[in-house]
């Protein structure tokens, strides 16, 4: 089968590490796997090309003229299926589609994001019944998509990221000789991810306890232009006027962000929303305490003071108690916490069973067969399922 992922570019966000994941996992299940961006470079353009995938750039400004640029590079490549991540190259490759296709088309959506069921969110899901399926990264996301737009229940698969659990290992917990529980963030800078309001909540937690150290490291991207810019600076001023310079220390995206989770006690992440996020599974993976939101399959994911913690991410004295009580947790607890988190990890996260679930998806989607499968984790109880469209 010849397959052709589409994203806008391969940067360093989540859902171009996924996807270039999935392709190099895709590549080694034995399908001829391309790569189609419309923006050059990036941080994982390297890494494709060591696994010979090739990767083609779309020139063209924006608007028709890169749906029609997209339509002409995908007819090029001859592609049995496209597999597009993101709204934006998944409305090019719908749009390009209905000038008469040949392949088969699947798009993604990611996260559960406010507002999904308005009317706009409702018209961008019109197009995608013109797609063969849907791919989303979270249940919570996968009812709300079918609730929405009804017509495309029964073509909504679920299908959880994949996490490479040897990159993403355990290691010895790091010592707290002084007491200090050090917490990692990977998030871009954007507002959903509440930079400001975790920086509030470490306020807090420093306020009641400044004799129990907590010292967040956040790493992110997005901060060089646009609304990430004025977020990044929006949190370096709280930073400042609350004197939390030795509590909270922003830093530019990594690429060796597992090195990151292992100098760390915890890994959080307090969004206002997301899909299935790769820092919640990538610190699972390392065996480390997650902090989270309460938001999409999080609860679902972290057993909340068993593996993890879980807050309302609007509350920043929620979020305050919740890191106080995982900074009074001794290290041999820690250390349980995180080999709860790893465990389920390995059930949830594992790569063949996720290629395993796109393999099948695939294979229905470039016959162009209605009846596509839905991917459950295994502790609900229905394992791979096929519904009828």
């Amino acid at each position: 089968m010849r397959l052709l992922c589409l994203i806008d570019n391969l940067g360093g966000g989540g859902a171009q590490r996924q996807l270039c994941s999935l392709a190099v996992l895709l590549k080694g299940a034995g399908l001829d796997v391309g790569m189609l961006t419309y923006h050059a470079g990036g941080m994982f353009a390297e890494e494709l090309a060591r696994k010979g995938i090739p990767h083609h750039v779309v020139a063209s400004s924006g608007g028709l003229s890169r749906v029609h640029a997209v339509r002409r590079a995908i007819g090029a490549q001859r592609p049995d299926v496209v597999l597009a991540f993101l709204p934006m190259p998944s409305l090019y490759a719908e749009l390009a589609g209905l000038m008469g296709r040949k392949w088969g088309l699947i798009v993604g959506e990611r996260s559960t994001t406010p507002g999904a069921g308005s009317l706009r969110m409702r018209s961008v899901r019109f197009l995608h019944r013109t797609a063969d399926a849907v791919v989303t990264f979270s249940h919570a996301n996968r009812v709300l998509i079918e609730r929405s737009t009804p017509a495309l229940k029964g073509r909504v698969s679920t299908i959880y990221n994949v996490v490479d659990l040897e990159a993403f290992s355990p290691a010895p917990l790091p010592q707290r000789s002084d007491g200090t529980l050090r917490i990692v963030v990977a998030a871009s800078y954007r507002s959903l991810k509440n930079v400001r309001g975790w920086i509030e909540a470490m306020r807090r937690v420093r306020d009641a306890a400044p004799d129990r150290p907590v010292v967040t490291d956040w790493y992110g991207g997005g901060a060089s232009r646009g609304r990430g810019h004025e977020e990044r600076a929006l949190a370096d001023a709280l930073i400042e006027r609350h004197a939390l310079a030795d509590w909270v220390r922003l830093h530019d995206g990594v690429a060796d962000i597992a090195v990151r989770y292992r100098e760390s006690h915890a890994v959080a992440l307090p969004s206002l929303f997301e899909g299935l996020p790769n820092v919640v599974c990538e610190g699972m993976a390392c065996a480390r305490p997650v902090a989270t939101s309460e938001v999409s399959d999080a609860s679902y994911m972290i057993d909340h003071r068993v593996s993890g913690v879980l807050f309302d991410p609007t509350d920043a004295g929620g979020m305050a108690a919740e890191v106080r009580w995982l900074a009074a947790r001794t290290d041999a607890e820690l250390l349980a916490m995180g080999r709860a988190g790893r465990e389920r990890a390995e059930r949830l996260f594992a790569a063949s069973r996720v290629t395993s679930a796109y393999v099948s998806l695939l294979d229905a989607t470039a016959s162009r067969r209605l009846a596509l499968p839905v991917f459950w984790p295994p502790e609900r109880g229905e394992g791979n399922r096929v519904c009828e469209a």
